[in-house]
């Protein structure tokens, strides 16, 4: 016969005697009126310390948890007047006289100590997500402040090989067992001497919840481990010894098209990039050719880079086989001994293009069994590669801005031209391959080249950080063009403003964000028109004088670098400007198609909803093809299809970094990964919440603790912590409640919302994207 889920205090009373996989410790339960009446039983625990909680008859019910809602109180002296203290708080902290008080030992000597889930409490998908704070605190991952979270991932299907994960595992499916449900919520410890103590159980709530328990099929995860083994094998003219994939490396998918892209997003930016693109411009550019190969993968609908790949693109194309073989294995090294570099392999992993400091972080390499000669050979390749794109006047990078500025006439022939809707989608992913991400791809490429040489400057003394900032903020880049007439924008400059920059999007391949000329108000209704003195003293301050000059053009001469200081500095000027200005350009083209999309949707009578889920390859066949079937039907049958698989994709959990087979089923997660809770999209102004005026606002706040719990009163459209993780009382309520959030996003991250008037929150996509 099944459990009943009680109270708190109940259902670690019924469990007591029989539950076998974990222990639980002695407990004590009194009411709130018979306090004082508890003292003998609880000084009989015999523990020096206990722990005072809340056992409420309003928590862990099947509608609503109230995780954090009440008082819990840790490590109270077991003696007379501080456990009548602590008994009064906890009782005065809850609605009800009859609730109930659960009084246990303090637990000591913890290794681990945390929260699992039998299913994500998201969309219920078939993995026990785990997550615990290794520091030995009691609290650190339900109060939102630890700092030390490691999340485990495992798919309930399949065999659990990591022994101390699969005791939290055998506890969880035990308590499913009694209980007859199989979304429950357990919070648990682990001590030194290896005991698993079981600490609260409750039921996991379902209320208007999508529910994807069936949608990850064992056979769907075998066959992407077989793909994975098979991807280990290098292709044709690609070096290293195995594969890794990942989500934010490189072309970076994971922030331009997010973690689980609907089908026309994934496939817009495989066509116009990642397909061919990408090597093009890195053939073009004196790396190696690599053509034809394709440099992001869908797995069930997640996107991957193939890192492998990545880094064999990054090889000069002049340097020596052996060399390069070597390289990328030192690279893939690299990246598996330090994974958290996975987002910024270029900066911190490979050796791309020569800089002032290139010949100094080339020594490292003798430590991974180079020599001097195959160093130096790489340090020439990197300086001849660096300056055929530098080079003044020839430069490869100004051929590409060249190349971009013929894209608005392109643009213009086309919207203006007599085509019908298919054929007019067709010819602009055409040019804005040919004339848009081809040369912006370059140009990006000498950008990241110039922000190279900056950081030299500064990491060999040269420039200071106060004269490396003067510098940037010199440059009048797109973005800062935006911002300028952001601030200055009225009622009588609106449609001037709109002609140059409504073609833009949060979302840039997501035909589901609207563009600011189709939502004006969504993103501008609270500018502010006045310019802050401070940024027109910032700008313009950038100034060598002679002197420095001279030293500049010496250092650069000495390098091998071929410009002069005034050629140089130009140089990183146009790169950085030019890298922003040939995305602006590009995205028009981009926007338009997706505009037409839009209305080739409405013609066929298919909503943008759904039309998102259509591939780009399924639009772009028509131009060429007939078919029997006439493409309403076609497109009708293919969206479905996308729209089943899509669920698998909601549904799938795999690591940021894929380096190994059984990862497909089980993998841990260190770090800020952010939880986005709720498949909801949100886009709001930023407030902190300590403001007053937060409703209808996405606000920020450091750790996801239950004293923040007020918010929730407040109507905010949601909420985004620094720290915390999915399984924290500030995520379970956000949960239960439908309230967009995302949780645990880190320091780095936070600052930079911190520094945002708006924000789209897209828990669905997972994504985070800054307007204002």
């Amino acid at each position: 016969m099944a459990l009943k889920f009680l109270s708190k205090a109940q259902n670690l009373k019924q469990l007591k005697p029989l539950l076998k996989s974990a222990e639980i410790l002695p407990l004590v339960i009194t009411k709130a009126k018979d306090r004082q009446k508890a003292l003998l039983a609880i000084q009989a625990l015999g523990s020096e310390y206990v722990i005072i909680r809340s056992s409420s008859c309003n928590e862990d019910s099947q509608e609503c948890s109230n995780a954090g809602a009440f008082l819990s109180l840790a490590n109270i002296k077991n003696e007379e007047s501080s456990l009548l203290k602590a008994l009064d708080e906890v009782a005065d902290s809850m609605p009800n006289e009859e609730d109930e008080i659960l009084i246990q030992p303090m637990l000591k000597s913890i290794t681990l100590c945390g929260v699992g889930f039998s299913v994500d409490k998201e969309n219920f998908s078939p993995y026990f997500c785990l997550q615990y704070d290794k520091s030995g605190s009691s609290s650190g991952i339900t109060d939102g402040t630890s700092k030390e979270v490691v999340s485990f991932f495992h798919y309930r299907f399949a065999e659990c090989k990591n022994p101390r994960m699969q005791k939290i595992i055998a506890l969880i499916l035990e308590l499913e067992s009694l209980f007859k449900c199989n979304y429950l919520d357990v919070e648990f410890a682990m001590t030194k001497d290896s005991k698993l103590y079981c600490l609260q159980v409750r039921p996991l709530v379902m209320k208007d919840k999508i529910n994807l328990y069936e949608f990850v099929p064992l056979e769907a995860l075998k066959r992407l481990q077989k793909r994975f083994i098979n991807l280990q094998k290098p292709a044709p003219d690609v070096y290293g010894e195995r594969a890794i994939f990942g989500v934010m490396p490189d072309w970076n998918p994971a922030e331009i098209i997010g973690l689980r892209p609907k089908r026309l997003a994934l496939s817009l930016y495989k066509e116009i990039i990642t397909d061919n693109i990408w090597a093009y411009q890195r053939d073009n550019y004196g790396y190696l050719n690599l053509r034809s190969h394709p440099l992001m993968h869908s797995f069930l609908g997640i996107p991957y880079i193939d890192v492998r790949l990545s880094f064999n693109s990054f090889i000069p194309k002049s340097l020596d086989k052996k060399i390069t073989k070597k390289l990328v294995n030192y690279y893939l090294q690299s990246l598996t001994t330090s994974p958290h570099l996975h987002d910024k392999i270029e900066f911190d992993i490979v050796f791309s293009c020569y800089d002032l400091n290139t010949p100094k972080k080339l020594q490292k390499l003798l430590d991974f069994g180079f020599n001097e000669n195959e160093i130096k050979r790489l340090e020439f390749s990197l300086l001849e590669l660096t300056n055929s794109i530098i080079k003044h006047k020839k430069g490869l990078y100004l051929k590409d801005i060249k190349k971009i500025k013929r894209l608005k006439a392109y643009y213009e022939e086309i919207k203006e031209s007599p085509l019908p809707l298919i054929d007019k989608i067709y010819w602009l992913i055409e040019e804005c391959k040919r004339y848009g991400t081809l040369p912006f791809a370059g140009v990006a490429r000498a950008g990241f080249v110039a922000v190279s040489m900056l950081n030299s400057l500064v990491e060999i003394g040269f420039f200071t950080p106060a004269l490396k900032e003067s510098f940037l903020n010199s440059l009048k880049s797109v973005s800062k063009q935006l911002s300028e007439a952001t601030k200055n924008l009225n009622k009588t400059n609106k449609e001037e403003f709109l002609k140059e920059f409504g073609h833009l999007r949060a979302g840039t391949y997501n035909i589901l964000s609207p563009r600011y000329d189709e939502a004006f108000l969504d993103y501008f209704n609270d500018v502010s028109n006045v310019e802050t003195q401070k940024q027109r003293e910032i700008q313009g301050r950038f100034c060598l004088n002679d002197k420095q000059k001279k030293e500049l053009d010496t250092l650069l001469c000495e390098n091998g670098l071929e410009v002069s200081a005034e050629e140089f500095l130009k140089f990183l000027r146009l790169a950085i400007e030019g890298r922003e200005y040939a995305k602006f350009e590009f995205t028009k083209l981009l926007s338009l198609v997706l505009v037409y999309i839009g209305d080739l949707g409405q013609y066929y009578g298919i909503s943008k909803e759904d039309i998102a889920h259509l591939d780009i390859k399924n639009i772009l066949s028509l131009y060429s093809s007939l078919y029997s079937k006439n493409p309403r039907e076609r497109f009708l049958d293919e969206i479905e299809r996308h729209k089943e698989e899509y669920k698998i994709t909601q549904a799938l959990k795999l690591p940021s970094l894929l380096c190994d087979e059984e990862e497909i089923f089980s993998f841990f997660s260190g770090g800020a990964v952010a939880n986005f809770i709720t498949q909801k999209s949100i886009t709001a102004l930023v407030a902190l919440e300590k403001q007053k005026d937060i409703k209808g606002k996405i606000v920020l706040i450091y750790a996801a603790d239950p004293g923040y719990d007020y918010l929730f009163a407040k109507e905010i459209a949601g909420f985004i912590t620094c720290y915390g993780g999915a399984n924290s009382h500030m995520a379970i309520r956000a949960s239960e409640i439908g309230l967009p959030a995302a949780i645990g996003v880190g320091e780095e991250a936070f600052n930079q919302y911190l520094q945002s008037k708006k924000l789209t929150l897209d828990c669905q996509s997972g994504q985070i994207l800054c307007l204002l």
